[in-house]
Order: structure tokens, then C-alpha cells, then sequence
């Protein structure tokens, strides 16, 4: 959808340049006054790049691929930190609810123009991707407007926990509003125990049953077959109310009333591993999935039965 005519816009001191309206200004203001918000009020949390603008390098998008990837003029393929959205249709999968969405929210909020690129502290995932936060032309975050339209949930994974806060005041407000994602229900949280439960990202609930700890982990039980681990490495990150509902659980795993909680992030079929697991899984030792913890904006603890 085109814009209207252009405009020179001054930017944000610490910014001093010049762009043209992003293409896709006016299809966000229409949007956000379909869904009866008018506009978006302006985040407490700092979104912006200045604070790291020392560190921050001008790049130019060549492709947007889906909702939180792309890549750039230069080459280099994206991956936005901060953000999962829904995935579009690759390697037979069929795509997700809302996915070409969020993947033209992105092409709209990033416009024609230069963008900014911080680089994570860990530079690259296990793809080869650069992990980044990308700022829009204005030095906005594009992930924290993302979140905030509902286009996918807020992720957090150390050591790249920059902007954590922003993230999450961001999603906060799509949550509380029923946008995008958390308004649709694909997205919604599957039981623990449920016999649908599969390998991926997913939002699951479930009753705390045992609590075990070793000298380096966290395991947290749940009913039916997920197993939550934590690694204490991540014990800073993670540490909140939650954190110690759980640990008081360890030493009263009977303790009234129950624990309910609720995780998300990219869930692993451990029937798939290599080695004894899927023996033990099938002598019944062990839950079949893992949901690993890094982050306190991951997981809460909700209203139980």
C-alpha cells in the first residue's frame, strides 16, 4: 500500500539526517485505527538506538523473508533479536495464522529507507545468521513496534538481553489489548498433558509436580510430559517471584496450593535425541519434551485449577 505524499521529518537528536516517511506510516495509522487505538501511546522504556549508537552501523534491507528475518544489500541474512513470529510455509510445513501478516507489518515498519543494526553479543545463531537489534530510519526499534502490533511474541536469550525491558512493555501492551497473536486461537497455551504437544515454538501450561536440582540445573516436572530446565548459569536472568515459587516447591513438592505455570519459547522432542533418552522416555524416567528457561519474561506463574 502506498503512502501518501512525501515529507522531510527532522529525526531525534542524536540522529541528525533527513528520510522520507516510511512507506508503510499511514497503513500502520489505519491499522491501529481499525483496531480502535487511534495511536499507539509512547513506551515508558527506552526502544531507541541512541544509547548504543556509538555501536550501531547504517545497513540498507535488501529482502524481508518473514516476520523477524531479512537480509541486507551487503549480504548478510538477519535475524531480529527480541521477536518470534508466526512461521510462513518452508520444508512442507504449512505457515502459521497471522504469518504473511507480521511479515508485511515488518516490510512496512522498515519502509524504503536506510535502517540501523546493533549486532548481539552473540554475533550469530546456530544458522549462520547475524542476531541484531534493527532500528527503524527514525532509530525506533522494529522489534518493540512489532510486539507491539501483536505480529509475535517477545524473546529474550542471553547474553543477548538488550532492550529486555523495552520487549516486554512492548508485548505487554498487545497482550493486554488481544492483538495479533494473542488475540488469535492458534496462539493460545497448550496443556502440559495434552496429547498434541510437538517440537517448536509454543506456549504451554501446566501444574508443577517435582522440582529436582543438580549441581548445574534446574529440572522443573510438569503434569503430563514436559520437563522445564534451567541452567543455573542463566540463574541471574531467571531469578523473580517465579524462580522462587519453584525453588519452594523443591522442598515441599506437595505444598497447597498448586503451582501453575506458564512457558513459552522453542520446545524439543527429546524421542528425537541421540544416546539413552529415548529409552528412558520409553521406560517412562523421563518427559519427552524440554522447554529450556533463560529469561524471567518467559515463563509466569497463572491462576491454577
Amino acid at each position: 500500500m502506498r503512502g501518501g505524499p512525501s515529507q522531510q521529518i527532522t529525526l531525534r537528536p542524536g540522529l541528525e539526517r533527513i528520510r522520507k516517511a516510511p512507506e508503510g506510516a499511514f497503513f500502520r495509522f489505519a491499522l491501529l485505527l481499525f483496531c480502535g487505538f487511534g495511536a499507539l501511546p509512547a513506551l515508558a522504556t527506552e526502544c531507541s538506538v541512541l544509547p548504543f549508537r556509538s555501536d550501531a552501523e547504517r545497513v540498507q534491507v535488501k529482502k524481508v523473508y518473514d516476520g523477524d528475518t531479512l537480509t541486507l544489500k551487503d549480504g548478510r541474512r538477519i535475524r531480529l533479536l527480541g521477536i518470534n513470529t508466526p512461521e510462513l510455509t518452508h520444508g512442507g510445513k504449512p505457515a502459521e495464522p497471522l504469518g504473511k501478516q507480521s511479515r508485511q507489518q515488518l516490510k512496512q515498519i522498515l519502509g524504503k529507507g536506510p535502517v540501523f543494526l546493533l549486532v548481539g553479543k552473540e554475533a550469530h545463531d546456530h544458522y549462520g545468521r547475524v542476531l541484531g537489534h534493527v532500528f527503524d530510519a527514525a532509530g525506533e526499534s522494529v522489534s518493540a513496534q512489532l510486539l507491539r502490533l501483536g505480529a509475535g511474541f517477545a524473546v529474550v536469550i542471553p547474553p543477548n538481553t538488550r532492550l529486555s525491558e523495552c520487549y516486554q512493555e512492548a508485548e505487554l501492551f498487545a497482550r493486554s489489548n488481544g492483538l495479533g497473536v494473542w488475540g488469535n486461537p492458534f496462539f493460545q497455551p497448550v496443556s502440559s498433558a495434552s496429547t498434541a504437544l510437538k517440537g517448536g515454538y509454543i506456549r504451554v501450561t501446566g501444574v508443577v509436580q517435582r522440582v529436582s536440582l543438580t549441581k548445574k540445573v534446574i529440572w522443573v516436572d510438569l503434569e503430563g510430559d514436559v520437563t522445564l530446565k534451567i541452567d543455573k548459569k542463566y540463574s541471574d536472568y531467571v531469578s523473580g517471584a517465579v524462580l522462587d515459587a519453584v525453588m519452594a516447591r523443591s522442598r515441599n513438592a506437595q505444598a497447597k496450593p498448586e503451582l501453575m505455570l506458564e512457558a513459552r519459547g522453542w520446545m524439543s522432542d527429546r524421542l528425537s535425541w541421540k544416546g539413552s533418552m529415548p529409552k528412558l522416555i520409553k521406560q517412562g524416567k523421563r518427559k519427552r519434551f524440554q522447554l529450556n528457561i533463560q529469561h524471567r519474561l518467559v515463563w509466569s506463574a497463572v491462576a491454577g485449577r
